[in-house]
């Protein structure tokens, strides 16, 4: 009876606690990598040839294991020297598919700060 008893008093405190906590994480949206376009092009001296290929690269081999994540959420610096080397050799990118995808992520980023 007294086992019963103290779990339900823990389900009644727990459940309402752990659903605030995930619930507003699992409602927010997800971010969704733009498409190459003029504005994104804009603050790059990219081509959009390269740009395209870093979307893509991104799209097929990121998110395999992971959502996309707004790379406004990192510095810049973080992303060049931590984040995109180690997810490519994650991924076995060749040093260029690795390039576009960071000329993208830079991209973007400065995009979604806006």
């Amino acid at each position: 009876m007294i086992t019963h008893l103290n779990h339900t008093i823990a389900a009644r405190v727990l459940l309402p606690v752990l659903l605030g906590v995930l619930l507003p994480a699992s409602c927010r949206p997800a971010y969704i990598a733009p498409p190459v376009s003029p504005e994104l092009v804009r603050d790059t001296h990219e081509p959009p040839a390269r740009l395209e290929r870093g979307l893509y690269i991104y799209r097929e081999n990121c998110a395999k294991c992971h959502a996309f994540e707004n790379p406004a959420d990192y510095g810049e610096d973080k992303l060049t020297h931590q984040i995109i080397p180690a997810m490519a050799k994650k991924a076995k990118l060749t040093t260029d598919d690795e390039q576009a995808v960071l000329v993208y992520l830079l991209a973007a980023r400065k995009l979604s700060a806006k």
